[in-house]
């Protein structure tokens, strides 16, 4: 059932509240579904509008709202390519060069890079073949606020036979890919991943909000807290299916999914990258048309370009990432030009397969094409 607070009624500072959004988040939280708030921010044009429901703390009643930071999980991951894309518009990296030429030392003969080499394009559009290394966390996790070193994330994700042996072939997710790519950036600018995204994403599009944490697991500032189902990481937990995981550590998903940030700084990162004030026309063409089916996955995903997911809706393509981390479950959807934006919310995520939030996903789909014509 939907929580209403009158307060955050009408038009706020990030929009109006529109009814025909309002009444799918409170799809999303009415009983039995598990989640305890959501939001849905549309943009069109420079029109915004946008419905929240539930709560975004459960232990203070505190309301959800689209001004409230949160963890944007694999959404980070257009971020990460965005930075690999302009080291290529500056030539001191190349699609096709090969992990093996540029990180020679993590190449062994009992790992996953001994066999044909994989390219910055195959790391970019998930082709790789490489092990996905959050499959093989459990054997490892001793508490939720532990820091997972990237060197030992990428040991995991090596240590295993790659899920086909010829890169390139076909479509296999895998966050192993964005941990090489962090380090490969480090390489060749002599910076973190997260000094380059503050100063080539973050302070140029006047992102105020948005951060890269690893070590710090507390949240700064007004913000969602994240729900999830432990029973496999803590079984004696108290109400174990709807846990607050906000503790978790990012430095679990690093280049590949740590950022924080809001749903007005998400939007106007997708709005600057796709109106080209982050990358050459020629490069961002690319991003966005250079793609690979994206077969097995659940729609309206249809296609992998380099970091940016391609979404078959209703009311035709549109561009953007999914994001999910512990207790967060996260989409942003954008028209070619920027103009038509949604960015779809909730503080609840799964450790087990639950199989797909169905009310959740049926928000952001209809949000989006929702918008008036």
């Amino acid at each position: 059932m939907a929580v209403a607070h009158p307060a955050s009624e009408g038009k706020t500072a990030v929009g109006r509240r529109d009814p025909a959004l309002q009444a799918l988040v409170d799809q999303v939280v009415a009983d039995p579904n598990p989640n305890p708030g959501a939001f849905l921010l549309a943009r069109d044009g420079s029109d915004n509008r946008f419905g929240a429901a539930g709560v975004a703390d459960r232990s203070t009643d505190t309301p959800m709202g689209p001004e409230l930071k949160f963890r944007a999980g694999s959404i980070t991951k257009t971020f990460t390519a965005t930075v690999v894309l302009q080291l290529v518009a500056e030539r001191r990296l190349r699609l096709d060069d090969t992990v093996q030429s540029l990180l020679p030392d993590q190449v062994r003969t009992d790992n996953a890079l001994s066999g044909t080499p994989i390219t910055i394009r195959q790391l970019l559009n998930h082709t790789s073949g490489l092990y996905d290394y959050i499959d093989g966390l459990l054997p490892h996790f001793r508490q939720l606020d532990q820091y997972w070193p990237r060197d030992q994330l990428i040991s995991i994700g090596l240590a295993q036979p790659r899920y086909f042996p010829a890169p390139g072939t076909r479509f296999r997710y895998s966050n192993t890919n964005c941990l090489l790519l962090d380090l490969i950036v480090e390489r060749i600018t002599d910076r973190d991943l997260r000094t380059n995204l503050e100063r080539r994403v973050f302070a140029p599009v006047g992102l105020r909000d948005t951060s890269y944490p690893l070590a710090q697991t507390a949240i700064d500032g007004a913000h969602v807290h994240g729900y999830a189902d432990v029973s496999l990481l803590l079984p004696n937990a108290p109400d174990r299916t709807r846990f607050d995981v906000t503790a978790f550590s990012p430095s679990e998903a690093g280049a590949s999914g740590a950022l924080v940030t809001t749903a007005a700084d998400m939007a106007r990162f997708y709005r600057s990258l796709l109106q080209g004030r982050l990358l050459p026309s020629d490069l961002l063409r690319q991003m966005l048309t250079d793609t690979v089916p994206t077969t097995g996955s659940a729609r309206p995903a249809v296609a992998y370009g380099l970091g940016v997911y391609v979404y078959a809706t209703g009311c035709g393509l549109a561009y953007g990432h999914g994001g999910s981390a512990p207790g967060y479950l996260t989409f942003a959807l954008n028209s070619r030009d920027g103009r038509d934006q949604l960015v779809a919310h909730t503080n609840w995520n799964s450790f087990v397969d639950t199989g797909i939030d169905k009310d959740f996903w049926a928000a952001f789909e209809q949000g989006y094409c929702g918008r008036p014509r």
